[in-house]
């Protein structure tokens, strides 16, 4: 049968083969889409802070995050909408408070987790214990687990969830603005007289934190040094005598409420210490300086007015 034939030209016409005819245009559609979906599916890979690489061809409808920083993050990064439950104290933003929880740092609630049917879970890296990474994996639930243990790693993890969660630019927005935040502090504190720092988060042990914890990175910011920046542990564990030794120009903790202020004043009250003598001391909110979340700069930009004040004293001695 030629081309020329009213059935075959019909045929083709129909198909979209041949220019001309009403399926034409809807044949260029089909094909446009078709080719747009190929694309839309080629699989990204991402590497998360335990060093697992995980593959996407779409971003993830249902995420469940199990501790308060990720859930602060994911919100930052733009996946308020994909959020379906949240472990203990993910109390930031409120919206949060609403979704269903899933246990906390010390036992998860693995019935729910699964009737929920999350097609990503965020985790603390510091927070699952090899039974809890052994289940994720028996139950072929996919886990991205992230660990920003330094002001520089909290607008990666943005960037990192917009990517897999693709909200890129909500993210990359919030990454930013985190870094504006914090390179102004740096600006700001840089060129003037450092202090040295003593920085408690509990005192029935005394407990610091060392060099290469957040919190010291946010006392770097304010033109301060860590007194027990050298200090082998994480958190150490410290005593009066080495709190002594160290004579801290100025004392930082983390309290939160009036009667744990005065505990903690109880204790440093008996040191003989120029910093006590002289007021030289302020009190934080925890969730502000020990989630490693965006509202950490909240956190910081009081503990540099905290130090700044201390500074002025200091200078006119």
């Amino acid at each position: 049968m030629s081309v020329r034939s009213p059935l075959r030209r019909h045929a083709l016409f129909s198909s979209g083969l041949v220019r001309g005819g009403r399926g034409g245009g809807s044949f260029w559609l089909l094909l446009f889409a078709f080719f747009a979906a190929s694309l839309q599916a080629v699989p990204l890979s991402f590497t998360d802070d335990s060093g697992t690489t995980l593959i996407f061809t779409t971003p993830p409808r249902r995420i469940i995050s199990l501790a308060p920083n990720l859930t602060e993050l994911a919100y930052a990064a733009g996946l308020a909408d994909k959020l379906v439950a949240v472990t203990a104290y993910s109390d930031y933003p409120p919206e949060a408070k609403k979704l269903p929880l899933m246990g906390d740092a010390f036992r998860l609630d693995w019935e729910r987790l699964l009737a929920l049917q999350p097609d990503l879970v965020l985790g603390w890296q510091s927070g699952l214990s090899a039974r809890d990474r052994a289940m994720f994996s028996k139950l072929g639930l996919r886990l991205l687990v992230l660990e920003p243990r330094h002001l520089e790693d909290i607008p990666k993890a943005l960037r990192l969830l917009g990517q897999v969660g693709g909200t890129g630019e909500v993210a990359e927005a919030s990454a930013r603005e985190f870094e504006r935040q914090r390179d102004g502090l740096r600006l700001q504190y840089a060129a003037r007289a450092p202090m040295r720092a003593y920085f408690q988060i509990a005192d029935t042990p005394l407990l610091t934190v060392n060099g290469d914890h957040i919190i010291s990175d946010v006392l770097r910011l304010c033109g301060a040094e860590n007194v027990f920046t050298a200090a082998p542990l994480l958190t150490p564990t410290i005593s009066t005598e080495a709190l002594l030794t160290a004579r801290p120009e100025v004392l930082l903790a983390l309290a939160v409420s009036p009667r744990q202020m005065e505990d903690v004043l109880r204790t440093w009250r008996l040191l003989p210490l120029p910093a006590v003598k002289q007021q030289h001391y302020g009190f934080f909110e925890p969730d502000l300086m020990s989630r490693a979340s965006p509202r950490i700069l909240q956190g910081a930009t009081a503990v540099c007015s905290q130090i700044d004040a201390a500074r002025r004293t200091f200078s006119r001695q």
